[in-house]
């Protein structure tokens, strides 16, 4: 057994797909506007626009990171580095309960969805939690093969749906919508929610980039990792953040301006307009089914890797952060997916599979807007500490300062008004979490100090000067 995973198996584009596959643009879509539209309501592109911006923000800041060091452990090894062994535990534990959340509420959302989908075409029922399961142990196969593997079937999956949906969003803005084009949905005026409706919007809006980050996750298996990883969280924030825009605007005025309240009562507004501008609904349908499975495939393997890293420096137990003979760890990924399928056959009964989403997608936004904050004062301390000569006011400085700042709106849109149960509970749940972490932080520093010492050693290692070959191009945000 080995504590590495197999290096240069993944290049930029499969590092494109996987982190546009983990952010699902088609799942996104289908399931994240109806929250969003119930804040931001006619103003659901200008939200999306702000949270397009605060991800290229955070995009800058991951990308500092990745130029001095590839790794799988993203805001874990991170922080460490910048804040210490306590700090970067602390993100850490953090992080992973953000990332566990993420296959529960995709296995929830396209085992109901694929249910429906096989009702309507053939009258038969078939349970959303068995086709969960199934749909669980495919996912398990795909990714016990590799990276390069899932990153092979992202990319199939990716290219199907994004090409579908722009055809549609095409035809619908070529019709002129309902009621015709029309500048309001960018105008706060027009739209009357204020700040907490647009909040709540662009939380939502961030919960549709969520997985852009996940290219930071394969730093130790991509080739020249500090070109790759800058290039693919890019290119994945601005190819999807405009697609996402143009859908926003698409859907609101397919639906019409004065029909908002229709949208937010919507719970599928994507095969509405295929049904409306197209007259059918099956190829709409399916298209969201390959984007859910790619979504689950790249997102699975996403979390797996911050589990693997985790346990390599033994926050979680060992075992987790050893891989096969291919540099594979095959036993974070047989329990990770096995929690999640727990989690989603424990929760689903009770508030159902679409509700299950809701929360673990309310738990993971918030999660990771915490996140981002953290690692945006991170990355001032760690250039300005250990690389003053490479330091930039602008890079550096101001733009992580404005992208802590734009991450506090949805934070408030999420407290108030409170949402509804059991969403309001997400904020407390996640202090909870924080507050056990801080418990075991504290616990281990008292009875095993040389842990955290080795802790801050191993992930000094990868901070090492970077290779003049692989030294990052132009590609930034500045």
């Amino acid at each position: 057994m080995s504590t590495q995973l197999k290096t240069g198996s993944i290049g930029t584009l499969g590092a494109v797909a996987m982190c546009m596959a983990f952010m699902g643009p088609a799942t996104s879509i289908a399931f994240n506007t109806q929250p969003a539209v119930g804040g931001a309501g006619l103003n659901l592109p200008l939200s999306m626009t702000m949270a397009l911006v605060a991800c290229l923000l955070v995009a800058n800041t991951i990308a500092g990171f990745a130029r001095k060091m590839p790794t799988a452990g993203f805001a874990f090894t991170f922080n460490t580095r910048a804040f210490g062994p306590t700090g970067g535990m602390l993100s850490g534990w953090f992080l992973l309960l953000g990332y566990a959340m993420v296959t529960p509420m995709l296995f929830s959302a396209i085992g109901e969805f694929t249910s429906e989908f096989i009702d309507s075409l053939t009258g038969v029922s078939i349970p959303w939690w068995i086709l969960s399961i199934a749909y669980a142990a495919v996912v398990w196969f795909i990714n016990s093969r590799g990276i390069a593997e899932s990153a092979r079937a992202a990319l199939v999956f990716l290219v199907v749906e994004v090409g579908v949906l722009l055809a549609l969003f095409v035809t619908v803005l070529g019709k002129g919508g309902a009621e015709g084009l029309t500048a309001a949905p960018f105008n706060p005026m027009a739209g009357g929610v204020g700040i907490s409706g647009l909040g709540v919007g662009m939380l939502w809006g961030i919960l549709y980039f969520i997985g852009f980050e996940s290219a930071a996750t394969l730093g130790e298996e991509a080739k020249n990792p500090r070109r790759t990883i800058p290039r693919a969280l890019f290119a994945g924030v601005i190819i999807l953040g405009v697609f996402y825009v143009l859908a926003c605007y698409a859907i609101v005025v397919g639906f019409g301006p004065h029909h908002i309240g229709d949208l937010a009562a919507n719970s599928s507004p994507l095969t509405a307009l295929g049904q409306k501008f197209w007259g059918i609904t099956w190829i709409v349908a399916l298209t969201i089914l390959a984007s859910q499975f790619a979504n689950t495939v790249a997102g699975a393997s996403a979390a797996v890797r911050i589990v693997f890293a985790l346990g390599r420096d033994r926050i979680l137990p060992a075992a987790f952060g050893r891989t096969d003979r291919r540099g594979i760890p095959q036993l974070a990924l047989a329990c990770y997916l096995g929690f999640s399928l727990l989690l989603v056959l424990v929760l689903g009964p009770f508030i159902g599979p679409l509700g299950v989403y809701g929360f673990a997608g309310t738990m993971l936004g918030v999660v990771m807007v915490v996140v981002y904050i953290s690692m945006n004062v991170a990355l001032t301390r760690l250039y300005w500490r250990d690389y003053r000569s490479e330091f930039s006011v602008w890079r550096h400085g101001v733009l992580p300062v404005i992208s802590s700042l734009v991450m506090l709106l949805p934070l408030y849109g999420q407290l108030y008004p409170a949402p509804a149960m059991p969403n309001a509970l997400v904020p407390y749940l996640a202090l909870v979490w924080l507050a056990i972490g801080v418990i075991y932080v504290l616990a281990l520093r008292r009875k095993d100090p040389v842990r955290l010492t080795k802790l801050a050693a191993r992930e000094s290692i990868a901070a090492h000067p970077e290779p003049e070959s692989e030294r990052p191009d132009a590609l930034d945000l500045a």
